[in-house]
């Protein structure tokens, strides 16, 4: 089978497993109220292939195909008389969110073993879980 056949193949597989209903679950309906799954989808997928151009390496091709996915239930969307609220499960704060809020520290301390290395001070440079002020 052609790389591109084998993507073609393996999208359309995915395509199926990856439904809206996957997002969005089914509506259970508990009494008066609707309660609605919610999930986080995350999807990745890679390929690729090689070979050699010379005649005698005929047959000495090699090709890939891979992807994973996960599903995080994130809360829950409740439709009621009194309206439709949203109830999270879980950690509110993302990863992504964390890693952003961590980017200055690490930019700051990057920045500091730099500065130390280029200026000749062979000390080690600060951390950035020293409790001092170093401006």
């Amino acid at each position: 089978m052609k790389l591109a056949e084998l993507i073609k193949s393996s999208l359309a597989e995915l395509q199926d497993l990856m439904v809206s209903k996957t997002v969005v679950g089914e509506p259970v309906q508990a009494g008066e109220h609707t309660v609605i799954p919610v999930s986080h989808v995350l999807f990745g997928f890679g390929s690729g292939g090689g070979g050699h151009m010379e005649p005698e390496s005929e047959g000495m091709e090699g090709q890939g195909i891979g992807g994973g996915w996960s599903i995080k239930p994130i809360g829950f969307v409740v439709v009621g008389p009194d309206g439709a609220k949203l109830l999270t499960i879980g950690e509110q704060e993302s990863a992504v969110t964390k890693l952003i809020d961590l980017a200055p520290k690490v930019v700051e301390t990057v920045k500091d073993f730099v500065d130390a290395r280029t200026s000749g001070d062979k000390e080690k440079p600060p951390s950035p879980n020293d409790q001092t002020e170093q401006r």
